[in-house]
């Protein structure tokens, strides 16, 4: 049976012939509807992600530039964990199924627009 994910993932890597494309898909649709600096969390610490990028390395996939108040780097973007009903909350979840990971609790926000 399809997640409710299927269709969103779907729609981001639509015209996408390759991993390296479905990642530029992924990293198009959270650089344009996520506003930064925006909360969340890696391994219960809160940060702020700033920013969304592709390394370069297909295997890590996408990270997510974050902060803290002791520091700043960049890690990758499944190990962050966002706010369930928030919008990068319902991408992060895609993102996750895409890669085969368990999503994290996600809902669909009420102001999500696209699929």
């Amino acid at each position: 049976m399809p997640s409710a994910f299927d269709q969103l993932i779907d729609d981001i890597t639509v015209d996408a012939y390759d991993t390296s494309e479905q990642l530029s898909g992924f990293l198009e649709v959270f650089l344009s509807e996520v506003d930064v600096p925006t909360l969340a969390a890696v391994l219960g610490i809160g940060v702020e992600v700033v920013g969304f990028d592709v390394e370069g390395d297909e295997r890590r996939g996408l990270v997510a530039k974050c902060r803290h108040r002791q520091g700043a780097g960049t890690i990758s973007l499944a190990d962050v964990r966002f706010d369930e009903e928030s919008i990068a909350g319902w991408l992060h979840a895609a993102y996750r199924t895409w890669l085969h990971l368990k999503p994290f609790p996600a809902q669909k926000p009420s102001d999500w627009s696209l699929t």
